[in-house]
């Protein structure tokens, strides 16, 4: 059973914040960046769908095809405690008969974690973090 299994369930969702693990913050640099890892790690082509600007400096990105629905919001983020460190808005669904969602989310998290590029921290629909690669205290 994958750690993310018991989180996961009919409509069923997984909130990604997402950060970066070093490196000066330029939110359309890093959207742009972390859309690409997101398509090259679910095999699809993004080509068709990149960033469009939006309120004060943020960038939304936006795909869906018959397998996956995929979004992801950058800003600056809020300051304190751990959203500042993790400010982009990661969601991706299963819309395929044979990948549930959570099997997709861990799939995503344990290769953004891999690159060793992303601070992640993943949230269930309740709220409650799956899992994390940096510190989030005990305050959950």
């Amino acid at each position: 059973m994958g750690r993310f299994q018991a989180h996961g369930g009919a409509k069923k969702d997984f909130d990604f914040n997402v950060g970066l693990a070093e490196g000066d913050w330029d939110a359309k640099r890093f959207g742009d960046r972390l859309w690409a890892d997101v398509a090259r790690i679910l095999e699809v082509s993004f080509e068709d769908s990149p960033g469009e600007p939006g309120d004060s400096g943020s960038h939304r990105y936006w795909f869906e095809n018959d397998s996956v629905s995929i979004s992801l919001y950058v800003d600056d983020g809020e300051p304190g405690w751990v959203f500042e460190k993790v400010p982009a808005m990661l969601t991706a669904r299963s819309r395929s008969e044979s990948i549930e969602t959570w099997q997709l989310a861990e799939k995503l998290y344990d290769r953004l974690v891999a690159t060793g590029s992303y601070l992640v921290v993943v949230f269930a629909d309740d709220g409650m973090p799956v899992d994390a690669n940096l510190d989030i205290g005990d305050n959950w």
